[in-house]
């Protein structure tokens, strides 16, 4: 069954004062992170990213610019994830920081050799898991799934107790879900009156009932 995919336009920043030009690794040294500001590419689709990049400190989203201007969501990274190099030829992708990060660049002799991992084959087994996910699930349950799999990754509000910073847009969760901007803000809506999250504001998430969310994401399309 497709994904019922609901694109919008989309307009990416320009990547200025983004790519810089990779020092020489001093012996012994490590990389000191970089601060990538929000909005800003990390690398182009189509580029040759001959780099390791880090992920210390935000978010960063693959997307897939499509011909009429708008884009898929394809994965998100985290802080502690690491993005593979990728040959110019196989790169079908562009990495965006969704927040203010900070990232570690490192250079590799040698990119998407045999046995090695490549930042393009991370994000087709990131895409198949969630074609397959998603094409069994109500858009409903596609977000209930989407909550429970991102919690370990969200850190604690230091100003509410028992929040989590929910960073991510709304219109990020749903491109990646599938979905449409509306079904997304009305589907939080409804598990907030359930009682199963608490949306303090835009930006946290309280988890009140993982049980009942697990019910909601285990919930299949009708055949």
């Amino acid at each position: 069954m497709p994904l019922d995919m609901v694109s919008r336009s989309y307009s990416p920043q320009p990547a200025i004062g983004v790519f810089l030009p990779p020092s020489r690794p001093v012996l012994g040294r490590v990389p000191s992170p970089i601060v990538i500001p929000r909005g800003r590419a990390l690398f182009w689709e189509g580029d040759e990213q001959n780099q390791k990049i880090e992920i210390v400190e935000g978010v960063v989203r693959a997307v897939r610019l499509l011909p009429d201007g708008n884009r898929q969501v394809l994965a998100f990274y985290w802080p502690g994830d690491v993005v593979m190099p990728t040959r110019q030829s196989c790169q079908q992708f562009t990495a965006e920081a969704v927040t203010d990060c900070r990232v570690i660049r490192s250079s590799v002799a040698n990119v998407c050799q045999a046995g090695a991992p490549c930042g393009t084959h991370q994000v087709l087994e990131e895409t198949l898991s969630l074609a397959l996910t998603m094409s069994q699930r109500t858009c409903v349950a596609r977000v209930a799934w989407f909550l429970l799999r991102i919690q370990p990754n969200l850190r604690e509000d230091p100003k509410r107790p028992s929040a989590l910073r929910l960073l991510l847009p709304r219109a990020d969760i749903a491109d990646h879900v599938g979905t449409s901007l509306e079904t997304v803000c009305r589907t939080l809506a409804q598990f907030r009156a359930k009682k199963l999250i608490d949306l303090p504001n835009r930006k946290t998430i309280k988890y009140l009932d993982r049980e009942g969310l697990m019910r909601v994401a285990s919930t299949r399309t009708q055949r």
